[in-house]
């Protein structure tokens, strides 16, 4: 018998797979001998519906670009020469003071240990080599990458979330565009040795894991804190290794934590941190598997959590149902409670304490209208997909008032018609607020991709050039404040424009992201458009594009 699988059901407590034709329905564990992925049930125990399925599957995201004209096929192609050639002027000079090392001292040119010595930056920017035709380096790097012996440790903890973003990502983002298997092994190599960090009571993992003992620990010893996006980050690249692998451990411990947060907390049961249902604070005990404040935050520490919600949907051919049910839950509330209009008519997100608001936002929530604008339009909402466009409005005014087009890593408004947000501000802030419209709480800017990603979503999207020459400024910027010798350094102060004041006041940080995440994006904005178009590939939190031709029927 031959069994076209199209989609599965709960059908009372049995798991069972709808068929075409007229043969009758036929368990899971029938049909593969595989049980069915975490994930796959919402909370109702419903599962994807297959007309649903079917509709989402052939619906296509990125604009057609069939009306470009050939003038500005020209500027954008030209547009995108001119990133290769600064990509290219950081890379020669990691490659000349740091080869091999995870960053380079910019200004000391010397290499730094920050990631365990494993090469970091190399490893990030493997698929941002291959996006840019740049063949000979990938494949020397490639090199490198086949002798890396993680056992080595650099004398340091692993940093477990960040380890898994940007190496494990990188090296399967890697593999999936060249197919070269060593990727892959390495991939899992590294994978392996980050599971302990998830033998813990309830399974969440360790902030930090000794590579070599295998013990894990908080960042803060003796703690046993971690925050939202440190544990829920892991479900692309675990769900994707589990499909290469055909070892669906990954997927369940990623999936294990979503389990462990809904079993443990609960908004309507008198929880006194967490209130709103959708809004998870960012303070977690992974001992308890409890929220242990109530400040919830869609930017640092709660960021890349909400963005795997939907993206690892996506990435599962649709089927992770509990992903879309959280995270449609999540956005209606960041809707609802997370937003607001300033004086200037911005509209921006902001810290909810309780259900208190705060006017705080940093650099980091300028991912929310890219990944919204993508879920929008895949799912079908014209209004949340309005929400995207004037998030992204909205967050780039704070680049697009400061004189060097660049913006503050963290910033706070002032509401329109909350007079009370003037008693938060600082005499100096007052005069920024009358100045741009909101004042700098972090003043300075580290080459983040942030709003960078946000506009290129939306250029694919739309085809609106409004969004790429936005990107454009904004690398203008970067060329005149951030580059120095031998490569590109941060800025210390956004309201000071190196063309005015004829320096460069630097921050010695070139973080692997770089190369990985801002060079990607502000490649991928002016490349040609089917150069992994969204229809085709979807990308986690540190731009390492993963293929969404990978069919899922819902196991391993």
């Amino acid at each position: 018998m031959k069994l076209h699988l199209l989609s599965i059901y709960a059908l009372g407590s049995s798991l069972v797979y709808a068929q075409w034709g007229s043969e009758p329905h036929v368990p899971l564990s029938h049909v593969t001998g595989r049980a069915a992925a975490s994930g796959m049930f919402d909370r109702k125990g419903q599962m994807a519906n297959p007309d649903r399925l079917a509709v989402l599957r052939q619906r296509s995201v990125q604009h057609s670009f069939a009306d470009e004209t050939p003038e500005e096929r020209n500027i954008r192609r030209e547009r995108a020469a001119a990133i290769k050639k600064g990509f290219l002027y950081a890379w020669n000079g990691y490659k000349k003071y740091a080869y091999g090392a995870d960053e380079i001292d910019v200004l000391a040119k010397k290499p730094k240990t920050t990631r365990n010595g494993w090469g970091a930056t190399l490893v990030d920017a493997l698929d941002t080599l291959w996006v840019m035709d740049l063949k000979d380096e990938f494949w020397e790097a490639r090199d490198f990458v086949a002798k890396l012996d993680f056992q080595k440790d650099g004398g340091q903890l692993a940093k477990v979330f960040e380890t898994n973003i940007r190496y494990v990502g990188g090296l399967l983002s890697a593999y999936e565009l060249s197919q070269d298997k060593v990727f892959l092994q390495k991939a899992s190599e590294l994978a392996d040795l980050l599971l302990p960090a998830f033998n813990t009571p309830l399974g969440l993992p360790w902030q930090m894991i000794n590579i070599t003992t295998g013990v894990g620990s908080s960042e803060s010893l003796g703690k046993t804190s971690t925050n939202l996006a440190e544990i829920g980050t892991f479900q692309m690249e675990f769900f994707r290794l589990s499909q290469l692998t055909r070892n669906s451990t990954y997927h369940e411990l990623a999936q294990k934590v979503l389990t462990v947060m809904l079993d443990k907390n609960n908004p309507y049961d008198g929880n006194p941190n967490y209130v709103i249902p959708g809004l998870y604070p960012i303070d977690f005990d992974m001992m308890t598997g409890t929220f242990t404040s109530r400040a919830a935050y869609w930017g640092g520490g709660g960021d890349s959590f909400y963005e795997y919600l939907i993206k690892t949907y996506i990435l599962s051919d649709f089927m992770l149902q509990r992903n879309l049910e959280l995270w449609t839950e999540s956005i209606q509330s960041f809707k609802q409670y997370a937003v607001a209009r300033s004086t200037q008519g911005s509209l921006f997100t902001g810290f909810v304490d309780g259900s208190k608001f705060y006017p705080y936002t940093d650099t980091f929530t300028n991912f929310i209208p890219g990944t919204l604008a993508l879920a929008s339009k895949i799912i079908g909402s014209e209004t949340y997909f309005k929400l995207a466009v004037d998030l992204l409005d909205g967050g780039y005014t704070t680049f697009d008032n400061m004189p060097s087009s660049l913006g503050a890593e963290a910033i706070r408004f002032v509401r329109d018609n909350v007079p009370s947000d003037y008693l938060m501000l600082r005499q100096r802030s007052m005069q920024q607020v009358n100045d741009y419209g909101f004042s700098l709480e972090r003043e300075y800017y580290l080459l983040r991709p942030e709003l960078i990603e946000s506009h290129f979503y939306l250029y694919r999207i739309t085809g609106n050039t409004t969004y790429s020459d936005r990107v454009w400024k904004i690398w203008q910027g970067i060329q005149r404040n951030c580059r120095v010798a031998d490569g590109y350094v941060g800025t210390a102060d956004v309201s000071i424009d190196a063309s005015a004041s004829g320096t460069i006041n630097s921050v010695d940080s070139t973080e692997s992201f770089f190369f990985a995440e801002t060079f990607m994006y502000l490649y991928l904005t002016f490349a040609d458009q089917d150069t992994l178009s969204l229809d085709k590939w979807v990308f986690t939190t540190e731009a390492h594009p993963l293929s969404r031709q990978m069919s899922f029927d819902g196991t391993f």
